[in-house]
């Protein structure tokens, strides 16, 4: 780290207390998830702590979505529905984060419902002070299930069992990610954050949860909570093919890292102005190289050892957790079919992948 970038700090967003009694917001994006409205609808007004209101945006659904929406808004007045035209699921976020007006903002995909006291228990985490701070946000465990498998165990997985809280912003630095691994139905925010953050990346590459849990970091403590408070469902390609086995998912994922830096640079000099450059440049991030030395590969052009050797000794690899470091030696001793299907195992949500966590010790 050079002398300059020593004199660079991120402080952490300095919070009051939450009102005695905070507004809720949970905030849902939709798009052709009518068959599983009415379930995520009946679990938001199911709240041991009623939200006082649902901001549903539906982002051009050609199914039933928008005839479910105004039947509900019409019986329940906290539900809200944004009908939009279609622009990704980036873009629908961001129309439904600036329309929410509560303290807090519980996001949820449309296709996932929450347990009873997800909105009571997050609130209580808010409150509870980490690291001295007021926490600025929140992430959970999730149950994950498909209408056939119940139980497909729980997600994120964090060695130790435990998820990172408290300022995280010195470890999202050194490791160029942030340390939480959740998914949208696991995340919730004080309003104040999310204005903080403000627009995210609407190009239909980027994902809304990675681009919030980033900034989330760089600016604010997060708190844990250790018990599904959502239940995440398993459903269409997802159950079965799982992430990173083509070439097109895996150069897509390279430029959504290339676009998610670029983001991530403006939020961080937002934050602190010359901050950008504490954020390691993408050739020296090892999961980048490990996109690039992928994409290269399943393309065609033979395993780049010479690369493949760099991602091994990359610090980033030797300190991430086992797991990772097996799958990228997969690339070495595997051949490329076999790989493919190693990373469908990997990435996939497959009876036999439930029965390897749950042998495994994993919940």
């Amino acid at each position: 780290m050079t002398a300059v970038n020593e004199r660079i700090r991120i402080e952490p967003l300095q919070l009051e207390e939450l009102p005695r009694s905070p507004s809720v917001s949970i905030a849902i994006i939709c798009f052709n998830y009518g068959r599983f409205l009415v379930e995520c609808l009946d679990s938001c007004l199911a709240q041991t702590h009623r939200p006082d209101e649902i901001v549903v945006v539906n982002d051009g659904s050609t199914d039933e979505t928008a005839q479910i929406l105004d039947a509900y808004a019409a019986r329940a007045p906290q539900v809200r529905p944004i009908h939009q035209a279609n622009a990704g699921i980036c873009s629908a976020t961001n129309t439904a984060l600036a329309a929410c007006t509560g303290d807090v903002v519980l996001l949820l995909d449309a296709d996932d419902a929450l347990e009873p006291q997800r909105t009571e228990k997050v609130l209580a985490a808010l409150r509870r002070r980490v690291d001295g701070l007021l926490p600025g946000w929140v992430h959970h465990r999730m149950q994950r299930f498909s209408e056939q498998i119940p139980d497909l165990g729980q997600a994120p997985y964090y060695p130790g069992g435990s998820g990172p809280e408290g300022w995280l912003a010195a470890r999202a630095v050194d490791a160029a990610v942030s340390p939480v691994s959740s998914l949208t139905s696991a995340l919730a925010f004080r309003i104040e954050v999310v204005r903080m953050i403000g627009k995210l990346d609407t190009d239909r590459l980027m994902y809304q949860d990675t681009q919030l849990i980033a900034a989330a970091t760089l600016l604010s403590p997060a708190a844990w909570i250790g018990e599904p408070l959502t239940r995440y469902r398993v459903h269409g390609a997802s159950a079965s093919t799982g992430m990173m086995a083509s070439v097109e998912t895996i150069s897509a994922t390279r430029k959504r890292a290339e676009r998610s830096d670029v983001w991530l640079r403006q939020q961080l000099d937002k934050i602190e102005p010359g901050a950008a450059r504490l954020w390691r440049p993408l050739d020296d991030q090892g999961a980048y190289l490990w996109l690039t030395f992928l994409e290269r590969w399943l393309s065609g052009a033979g395993k780049d050892f010479r690369l493949l050797w760099k991602v091994l000794r990359h610090p980033d690899t030797r300190h991430s957790a086992a797991q990772n470091r097996v799958y990228y030696y997969g690339g070495v001793v595997l051949p490329r079919a076999a790989f493919v299907s190693y990373s469908r195992l990997v990435f996939g949500n497959s009876a036999l992948k439930t029965r390897l966590r749950k042998w495994m010790g994993r919940r």
